[in-house]
């Protein structure tokens, strides 16, 4: 490969790179962990389901959130961002694959909740195989390793939770506890990165911005 194509590969790689690097999918991610530390206390008045299905409208209000973060403040900074075919592609792959896990993600847990014969560490394993494969597969797709970090932690808490409870007497298996933390963690690593990218990236002019919308 020549020097030039190597500039232009490792130039496309730190574009796409950045496209997730401004905090804002770690901010979704938080979310999302969110709710295995509030459920669990409010399952006890609104049931199993419930307690999971009322973070649905949240996930849409932060979502919602999140792209209008993106359009006022990390736009009018980056510019819009135009990926090669190569790296389509395996944004592509990557969605249909994302798919997939969530899918068997959510049957494992409805087997884990249905089937109380089995012990407690039976019935975590499968779950923490998923979210570290989900998390690696984030990671290499979208060439941000501590989203592999964010899985092994996330992973790890199952265990970790399991153990505070039957040791310590932590309430609820100790998720309240281990995933409070773990989405405090991954929130205050978002908007770090937030406040990081739009300190370091000044808004672009009006003409410059006017380009960027016609030719991205």
């Amino acid at each position: 490969m020549s020097e030039e194509k190597i500039s232009i590969y490792r130039a496309d790689r730190e574009i796409f790179r950045s496209a997730f690097d401004d905090g804002l999918v770690d901010i979704l991610l938080s979310s999302f962990v969110l709710m295995w530390a509030v459920a669990p206390w409010l399952s006890e008045s609104l049931g199993d389901f419930w307690s999971s299905a009322i973070f649905l409208p949240i996930w849409g209000l932060v979502f919602i959130a999140v792209a209008l973060v993106r359009k006022y403040w990390i736009r009018p900074r980056a510019g819009v961002v135009k990926f090669g075919v190569a790296r389509k592609k395996k944004l592509t792959a990557f969605t249909w694959i994302m798919l997939i896990l969530n899918v068997l993600f959510l049957v494992l847990g409805m087997l884990a909740f249905f089937n109380p014969v089995v012990s407690p560490w039976t019935r975590m394993l499968p779950l923490a195989v998923m979210v570290l494969i989900a998390s690696s597969l984030a990671g290499y797709f979208l060439d941000v390793p501590r989203f592999f970090v964010y899985g092994l932690l996330f992973a790890g808490g199952f265990f970790l939770g399991e153990w505070l409870y039957q040791n310590y007497g932590f309430a609820h298996h100790g998720y309240p506890v281990v995933f409070g933390i773990l989405t405090v963690v991954i929130f205050l690593v978002g908007i770090y990165k937030l406040i990081t990218f739009i300190k370091e990236n000044p808004l672009l002019d009006e003409e410059q911005l006017q380009w960027e919308a016609k030719n991205g």
